[in-house]
């Protein structure tokens, strides 16, 4: 489920993120301008930036709902 759950964001997320682009493209002049925008908003909603993100959330979430805490195996002074 978690999977479903973090390709729909992941889904919906870049049909918003290719909105601005486009808007972007349209407002910003000047290709060089443009291209330094896009590589940044690219870097900031994927791999670089909200994706793991995303993937430490989603985990997150997983553990709090087996009844896992953060500290589970690390060893907790009495």
């Amino acid at each position: 489920m978690v999977s479903n759950l973090r390709d729909a964001i992941v889904e919906t997320m870049n049909t918003h993120l290719n909105r601005v682009l486009r808007a972007a493209e349209i407002g910003i002049p000047g290709k060089e301008q443009y291209q330094a925008f896009r590589s940044f908003a690219l870097d900031e909603f994927g791999r670089q930036g909200f994706l793991p993100e995303l993937e430490s959330l989603l985990k997150q979430q997983g553990k709090e709902r087996n009844g896992l805490a953060e500290t589970a195996g690390k060893g907790v002074p009495p």
